[in-house]
C-alpha cells in the first residue's frame, strides 16, 4: 500500500475552490451580490468547518505531507542501499555475487531461447608487483582503470564485473565464441593503450583474456571455470611456458 495514496481517496490533501451551483438568474445576482466561490476543504465547504474542524483538517494534511516525504526518503535510500550492495567496495562495477546473478539470468535465456552468450574471464597482469615496486595506491589505480576500460568498451546489455582480486568478468549477450575474442583483443589493446594516473605519473597496465562461449547446461560456476582457465593458457602462451 502507498501511504501517500490514502488522502488522496478522501481529498484531505487538497484545497480547492468549487463553484456554488445554479440558475442563471442566480448566478447574475450572486455577480451583483460578490464573489459565489467558497473555499472546499477536504470536501466540506468552509462555512461549515468549525474552528477544531479546521484545525484536525489542517494536521491532518500536514501529516500526509510528512509522511509522503518519509516515503520518498525512503524508496531512495533503498534503492542506494542496493546499489552499495551490488557494487564492489572499490570499482564502480558489479561486485561478484551481482555478476554471477547476471550471469545465471543469461544461462536462462541460453537455455530457454537459445541466447548466443560468452564469458570473457580478465587478469591485471603484475598486480603484486605494481602493489610491491609502486605502493597499493598504484596497485588500486590500475584496477580502477581496467574496471573503466572494460565498461567504457561493452553495450548496456553486457555486464563487467570484479570477480576477486585482480580478476575481471565481462558477459557479452548475443555474443559467439568468435565475436567475442575479438571483443577480448580490443579490451586487451585498451587497457595497454591509455597509461594509468597514479602521482602525477603514468604506468602501463596489461591485462590477459580468456574467453568461454557459454553452452546449454552451464552452470555459473563451470562457466567461470572454464574461462579462467581459458585465460591462464592465454598467460602461459604470453610468457612462453
Amino acid at each position: 500500500m502507498k501511504i501517500g495514496d490514502a488522502p488522496k481517496a478522501s481529498g484531505a490533501s487538497r484545497i480547492e475552490k468549487k463553484r456554488a451551483p445554479g440558475a442563471a438568474s442566480q448566478k447574475a445576482a450572486n455577480t451583483a451580490s460578490g464573489p459565489s466561490d467558497q473555499i472546499v476543504l477536504a470536501g466540506v465547504p468552509e462555512a461549515e468547518l468549525t474552528p477544531k474542524v479546521r484545525e484536525a483538517l489542517m494536521s491532518l494534511m500536514q501529516e500526509v505531507r510528512s509522511l509522503r516525504d518519509q516515503l520518498t526518503w525512503s524508496q531512495e535510500r533503498i534503492n542506494e542501499l542496493e546499489r552499495l550492495a551490488d557494487s564492489d567496495p572499490l570499482l564502480d562495477i558489479y561486485n561478484r555475487r551481482a555478476f554471477v546473478r547476471e550471469l545465471d539470468r543469461a544461462l536462462a535465456m541460453i537455455e530457454r531461447y537459445d541466447m548466443k552468450a560468452s564469458l570473457i574471464f580478465v587478469d591485471l597482469n603484475d598486480l603484486k608487483k605494481i602493489n610491491d615496486q609502486m605502493g597499493h595506491g598504484a596497485g588500486d589505480a590500475a584496477l580502477t582503470h581496467v574496471a573503466n576500460v572494460l565498461s567504457a568498451n561493452v553495450r548496456q546489455t553486457d555486464a563487467v564485473g570484479r570477480l576477486g582480486g585482480d580478476e575481471f568478468g565481462v558477459l557479452l549477450t548475443q555474443a559467439d565464441q568468435m565475436t567475442a575474442e575479438i571483443k577480448a583483443s580490443q579490451l586487451t589493446d585498451a587497457v595497454s593503450a591509455r597509461p594509468v594516473e597514479w602521482n602525477g605519473k603514468g604506468f602501463t597496465a596489461h591485462v590477459s583474456c580468456g574467453v568461454v562461449e557459454i553452452a546449454k547446461g552451464l552452470s555459473a560456476d563451470e562457466a567461470m571455470e572454464r574461462a579462467d582457465n581459458a585465460m591462464y593458457e592465454v598467460k602461459s602462451r604470453k610468457n612462453g611456458d
